[in-house]
Protein backbone atom coordinates (compact mmCIF):
# COMPACT_ATOMS: atom_id res chain seq x y z
CA UNK A 1 0.00 0.00 0.00
CA UNK A 2 1.27 3.73 -0.93
CA UNK A 3 0.62 6.38 1.05
CA UNK A 4 0.01 10.07 -1.23
CA UNK A 5 -0.04 13.40 -0.41
CA UNK A 6 -2.89 15.86 -1.24
CA UNK A 7 -1.90 17.66 -4.17
CA UNK A 8 -3.21 20.38 -6.60
CA UNK A 9 -1.79 21.31 -10.30
CA UNK A 10 -3.67 24.29 -12.64
CA UNK A 11 -3.76 23.41 -15.99
CA UNK A 12 -3.38 26.23 -18.80
CA UNK A 13 -5.48 25.36 -21.95
CA UNK A 14 -2.91 25.29 -24.94
CA UNK A 15 -3.53 27.73 -27.75
CA UNK A 16 -5.64 27.02 -30.42
CA UNK A 17 -8.64 24.26 -31.18
CA UNK A 18 -6.21 22.33 -31.29
CA UNK A 19 -5.45 23.30 -27.68
CA UNK A 20 -9.42 22.11 -26.77
CA UNK A 21 -8.54 19.13 -28.22
CA UNK A 22 -5.53 18.26 -25.88
CA UNK A 23 -7.38 19.44 -23.12
CA UNK A 24 -10.33 17.26 -23.45
CA UNK A 25 -7.81 14.37 -23.83
CA UNK A 26 -6.19 15.20 -21.01
CA UNK A 27 -8.77 15.25 -18.73
CA UNK A 28 -10.33 12.39 -20.36
CA UNK A 29 -7.41 10.25 -19.61
CA UNK A 30 -7.47 10.73 -15.99
CA UNK A 31 -10.53 8.48 -15.77
CA UNK A 32 -9.02 5.67 -16.78
CA UNK A 33 -5.25 6.58 -16.15
CA UNK A 34 -4.71 6.02 -19.82
CA UNK A 35 -2.27 9.01 -20.29
CA UNK A 36 0.90 6.85 -21.69
CA UNK A 37 -1.62 6.12 -24.73
CA UNK A 38 -1.59 9.78 -25.39
CA UNK A 39 0.61 11.43 -28.23
CA UNK A 40 1.15 14.35 -29.97
CA UNK A 41 -1.43 14.32 -32.61
CA UNK A 42 -3.51 12.07 -30.52
CA UNK A 43 -6.30 14.49 -29.09
CA UNK A 44 -8.62 15.07 -32.17
CA UNK A 45 -8.99 11.65 -32.82
CA UNK A 46 -10.04 11.11 -29.17
CA UNK A 47 -12.64 13.86 -29.27
CA UNK A 48 -13.86 12.86 -32.37
CA UNK A 49 -14.97 8.94 -31.32
CA UNK A 50 -16.30 10.81 -28.20
CA UNK A 51 -18.29 12.70 -30.55
CA UNK A 52 -19.16 9.73 -32.43
CA UNK A 53 -20.52 8.10 -29.45
CA UNK A 54 -22.13 10.89 -28.15
CA UNK A 55 -19.96 10.67 -24.98
CA UNK A 56 -19.77 14.16 -24.48
CA UNK A 57 -19.45 14.75 -21.15
CA UNK A 58 -15.70 15.21 -21.09
CA UNK A 59 -16.14 17.81 -23.94
CA UNK A 60 -16.84 19.88 -21.09
CA UNK A 61 -13.49 20.30 -20.24
CA UNK A 62 -12.36 21.83 -23.39
CA UNK A 63 -13.16 25.78 -23.35
CA UNK A 64 -13.97 27.58 -26.47
CA UNK A 65 -13.80 31.53 -26.22
CA UNK A 66 -15.38 33.19 -29.55
CA UNK A 67 -15.52 36.47 -30.80
CA UNK A 68 -17.92 37.66 -33.28
CA UNK A 69 -21.18 39.76 -34.64
CA UNK A 70 -24.09 40.27 -31.90
CA UNK A 71 -26.68 38.92 -34.13
CA UNK A 72 -24.19 36.36 -34.95
CA UNK A 73 -23.88 34.48 -31.45
CA UNK A 74 -25.73 36.43 -28.90
CA UNK A 75 -29.48 34.26 -29.83
CA UNK A 76 -27.53 30.73 -29.32
CA UNK A 77 -25.47 31.62 -26.19
CA UNK A 78 -27.62 34.20 -24.36
CA UNK A 79 -30.17 31.81 -22.65
CA UNK A 80 -27.34 28.94 -22.62
CA UNK A 81 -26.56 28.32 -18.74
CA UNK A 82 -22.82 26.65 -19.41
CA UNK A 83 -21.78 30.42 -21.56
CA UNK A 84 -21.32 33.14 -20.74
CA UNK A 85 -21.85 36.43 -22.85
CA UNK A 86 -19.98 39.98 -22.97
CA UNK A 87 -21.40 42.68 -25.72
CA UNK A 88 -18.64 45.92 -26.28
CA UNK A 89 -19.06 48.10 -29.42
CA UNK A 90 -21.49 45.73 -31.11
CA UNK A 91 -19.01 42.91 -30.67
CA UNK A 92 -20.36 39.48 -28.83
CA UNK A 93 -17.52 37.66 -26.60
CA UNK A 94 -18.64 34.12 -25.52
CA UNK A 95 -16.88 31.86 -23.36
CA UNK A 96 -18.50 27.73 -23.32
CA UNK A 97 -17.41 24.39 -23.69
CA UNK A 98 -16.81 22.29 -27.12
CA UNK A 99 -20.35 20.15 -25.49
CA UNK A 100 -22.33 22.92 -25.72
CA UNK A 101 -20.96 23.51 -29.35
CA UNK A 102 -21.18 19.73 -30.50
CA UNK A 103 -24.69 18.86 -29.18
CA UNK A 104 -26.36 21.78 -30.31
CA UNK A 105 -24.56 21.20 -33.87
CA UNK A 106 -23.03 24.78 -33.54
CA UNK A 107 -19.64 23.33 -35.02
CA UNK A 108 -19.20 26.16 -37.47
CA UNK A 109 -19.16 28.87 -34.55
CA UNK A 110 -15.94 27.81 -34.57
CA UNK A 111 -14.93 29.80 -37.29
CA UNK A 112 -14.89 32.68 -34.94
CA UNK A 113 -12.76 31.07 -32.15
CA UNK A 114 -10.14 33.28 -30.98
CA UNK A 115 -8.08 33.11 -28.16
CA UNK A 116 -9.34 35.00 -24.92
CA UNK A 117 -9.38 38.68 -24.17
CA UNK A 118 -10.09 40.98 -21.10
CA UNK A 119 -13.78 40.89 -22.57
CA UNK A 120 -13.89 37.28 -21.83
CA UNK A 121 -14.74 35.23 -18.71
CA UNK A 122 -11.83 33.03 -17.80
CA UNK A 123 -12.93 28.95 -17.33
CA UNK A 124 -9.98 27.60 -15.16
CA UNK A 125 -8.73 23.81 -14.92
CA UNK A 126 -7.56 22.07 -11.80
CA UNK A 127 -6.11 18.65 -11.24
CA UNK A 128 -6.76 17.37 -7.83
CA UNK A 129 -4.74 14.37 -6.00
CA UNK A 130 -6.49 13.82 -2.99
CA UNK A 131 -9.29 10.97 -1.01
CA UNK A 132 -12.06 9.88 -2.59
CA UNK A 133 -14.11 11.54 0.35
CA UNK A 134 -12.69 14.90 -0.36
CA UNK A 135 -13.63 14.37 -4.09
CA UNK A 136 -17.40 13.40 -2.80
CA UNK A 137 -17.56 17.25 -1.47
CA UNK A 138 -16.06 18.68 -4.29
CA UNK A 139 -18.46 16.88 -6.71
CA UNK A 140 -21.22 18.02 -4.94
CA UNK A 141 -20.20 21.82 -7.06
CA UNK A 142 -22.42 21.13 -9.92
CA UNK A 143 -21.94 23.98 -11.98
CA UNK A 144 -18.30 22.92 -12.52
CA UNK A 145 -17.39 20.08 -15.49
CA UNK A 146 -15.59 17.02 -13.60
CA UNK A 147 -13.50 14.10 -14.62
CA UNK A 148 -12.28 11.83 -12.00
CA UNK A 149 -10.42 8.16 -11.98
CA UNK A 150 -12.54 5.18 -12.48
CA UNK A 151 -12.38 2.74 -9.66
CA UNK A 152 -14.99 0.95 -11.55
CA UNK A 153 -12.19 0.22 -14.60
CA UNK A 154 -9.26 1.03 -13.34
CA UNK A 155 -7.75 -2.25 -11.55
CA UNK A 156 -5.03 -1.89 -8.83
CA UNK A 157 -3.56 -4.78 -9.13
CA UNK A 158 -2.04 -4.20 -12.76
CA UNK A 159 1.61 -3.28 -13.12
CA UNK A 160 0.47 0.20 -13.79
CA UNK A 161 -0.71 0.95 -10.36
CA UNK A 162 2.59 -1.50 -8.93
CA UNK A 163 -0.18 -3.99 -8.05
CA UNK A 164 -1.54 -2.11 -4.76
CA UNK A 165 -3.66 0.62 -4.06
CA UNK A 166 -2.53 4.02 -2.86
CA UNK A 167 -4.04 6.00 0.56
CA UNK A 168 -4.43 9.65 0.30
CA UNK A 169 -3.26 11.02 4.02
CA UNK A 170 -5.94 12.49 5.96
CA UNK A 171 -5.08 15.49 8.32
CA UNK A 172 -5.62 14.12 11.32
CA UNK A 173 -3.30 11.57 10.58
CA UNK A 174 -0.49 13.75 9.72
CA UNK A 175 -1.12 15.85 13.62
CA UNK A 176 -1.18 12.26 15.32
CA UNK A 177 1.80 9.97 13.45
CA UNK A 178 5.38 9.99 12.60
CA UNK A 179 4.43 9.89 8.82
CA UNK A 180 8.09 8.75 8.30
CA UNK A 181 8.02 6.47 10.23
CA UNK A 182 4.38 4.82 8.66
CA UNK A 183 6.08 4.87 5.23
CA UNK A 184 8.86 2.39 6.62
CA UNK A 185 6.42 0.39 8.54
CA UNK A 186 3.83 0.18 5.71
CA UNK A 187 3.98 -3.53 4.70
CA UNK A 188 1.49 -7.31 5.04
CA UNK A 189 3.68 -7.90 7.85
CA UNK A 190 2.31 -5.02 9.98
CA UNK A 191 -1.72 -6.08 8.76
CA UNK A 192 -0.37 -9.76 9.90
CA UNK A 193 0.67 -8.73 13.08
CA UNK A 194 -2.41 -5.73 13.89
CA UNK A 195 -4.50 -8.76 12.66
CA UNK A 196 -3.19 -11.19 15.76
CA UNK A 197 -3.33 -7.94 18.13
CA UNK A 198 -6.57 -7.66 17.08
CA UNK A 199 -8.34 -10.88 16.75
CA UNK A 200 -5.95 -13.57 19.11
CA UNK A 201 -4.65 -11.08 21.74
CA UNK A 202 -8.32 -8.58 21.94
CA UNK A 203 -5.93 -6.33 23.14
CA UNK A 204 -8.38 -3.15 21.43
CA UNK A 205 -7.54 -0.54 23.86
CA UNK A 206 -3.74 -1.06 23.27
CA UNK A 207 -4.16 0.31 19.87
CA UNK A 208 -3.49 4.05 19.12
CA UNK A 209 -5.88 5.66 16.35
CA UNK A 210 -3.26 5.30 13.89
CA UNK A 211 -3.63 2.10 14.53
CA UNK A 212 -6.95 1.32 13.39
CA UNK A 213 -6.43 3.57 10.59
CA UNK A 214 -3.63 1.74 9.12
CA UNK A 215 -5.25 -1.48 9.85
CA UNK A 216 -8.65 -0.69 7.90
CA UNK A 217 -7.11 0.72 4.50
CA UNK A 218 -4.08 -2.12 4.50
CA UNK A 219 -6.98 -4.63 5.02
CA UNK A 220 -8.79 -3.18 2.50
CA UNK A 221 -6.24 -4.00 0.80
CA UNK A 222 -5.67 -6.97 1.01
CA UNK A 223 -9.46 -7.85 0.56
CA UNK A 224 -9.92 -6.31 -2.76
CA UNK A 225 -6.39 -8.21 -4.18
CA UNK A 226 -7.80 -11.23 -2.85
CA UNK A 227 -11.19 -10.17 -4.90
CA UNK A 228 -9.45 -9.86 -7.98
CA UNK A 229 -7.53 -13.10 -8.05
CA UNK A 230 -10.41 -14.67 -7.63
CA UNK A 231 -11.93 -13.14 -10.79
CA UNK A 232 -14.05 -10.39 -9.39
CA UNK A 233 -14.03 -7.53 -11.92
CA UNK A 234 -12.53 -4.29 -10.41
CA UNK A 235 -16.31 -3.01 -10.67
CA UNK A 236 -17.21 -6.00 -8.09
CA UNK A 237 -14.15 -5.13 -6.20
CA UNK A 238 -14.30 -1.72 -5.38
CA UNK A 239 -17.01 -2.49 -3.24
CA UNK A 240 -14.13 -3.05 -0.20
CA UNK A 241 -11.86 -0.14 -0.90
CA UNK A 242 -11.98 3.16 1.59
CA UNK A 243 -13.04 6.83 1.76
CA UNK A 244 -9.68 7.29 1.94
CA UNK A 245 -8.43 5.44 -1.59
CA UNK A 246 -6.02 8.15 -3.47
CA UNK A 247 -8.32 9.57 -6.49
CA UNK A 248 -7.57 11.98 -9.11
CA UNK A 249 -9.93 15.00 -9.84
CA UNK A 250 -10.39 17.23 -12.86
CA UNK A 251 -12.28 20.24 -12.52
CA UNK A 252 -13.33 23.09 -14.92
CA UNK A 253 -15.29 26.00 -14.08
CA UNK A 254 -15.61 29.61 -14.96
CA UNK A 255 -13.88 31.82 -11.84
CA UNK A 256 -17.21 32.76 -10.21
CA UNK A 257 -17.70 29.10 -9.91
CA UNK A 258 -14.39 29.09 -7.90
CA UNK A 259 -15.10 31.75 -6.38
CA UNK A 260 -17.96 29.84 -4.74
CA UNK A 261 -15.93 26.73 -4.28
CA UNK A 262 -13.32 28.58 -2.39
CA UNK A 263 -16.48 30.49 -0.20
CA UNK A 264 -17.55 27.12 0.96
CA UNK A 265 -13.70 24.93 1.07
CA UNK A 266 -11.21 27.06 1.83
CA UNK A 267 -13.25 30.38 3.68
CA UNK A 268 -15.69 28.43 5.54
CA UNK A 269 -18.45 31.47 4.67
CA UNK A 270 -21.10 28.88 5.35
CA UNK A 271 -19.46 26.42 7.90
CA UNK A 272 -16.37 25.06 8.72
CA UNK A 273 -15.19 23.45 5.90
CA UNK A 274 -13.75 19.64 6.47
CA UNK A 275 -10.38 19.71 6.84
CA UNK A 276 -9.13 17.60 4.19
CA UNK A 277 -10.92 19.32 2.05
CA UNK A 278 -9.71 23.09 3.16
CA UNK A 279 -5.98 21.21 3.21
CA UNK A 280 -5.93 21.19 -0.68
CA UNK A 281 -8.59 24.60 -1.44
CA UNK A 282 -6.84 26.95 0.76
CA UNK A 283 -3.60 26.36 -0.53
CA UNK A 284 -5.54 26.51 -4.33
CA UNK A 285 -7.28 30.02 -3.27
CA UNK A 286 -3.28 30.98 -2.15
CA UNK A 287 -2.63 30.18 -5.90
CA UNK A 288 -5.68 31.64 -7.59
CA UNK A 289 -4.48 35.48 -5.48
CA UNK A 290 -1.10 34.76 -6.57
CA UNK A 291 -2.17 34.52 -10.42
CA UNK A 292 -4.53 37.27 -9.97
CA UNK A 293 -7.98 34.79 -10.93
CA UNK A 294 -9.90 36.22 -8.42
Amino acid sequence: MKIEQPSFEIWPQEEGINGVYKQIERAGRVCYKSEKNASEDSAKPFVERMIAADHTAMLEHGTVYLKGAVENLVNRYANNRFSRIHVKDGVAYVTTNLRVVAENKWMEDLECFCEPTSHHEQRITVHFTTQVGVTREFNRHRANSMAEQSTRYCNYSKDKFGGEIAINLPEWIKKEADCQKIYQELNHNLLKQLCQELVIEKDQQAWSAVDNWLFANLACEYAYLNLISLGRKPQEARVVLPLDINTELVHTAFVCDWKHFFDLRALGTTGAPHPDAKAIAAPLFEEFKRLKLL
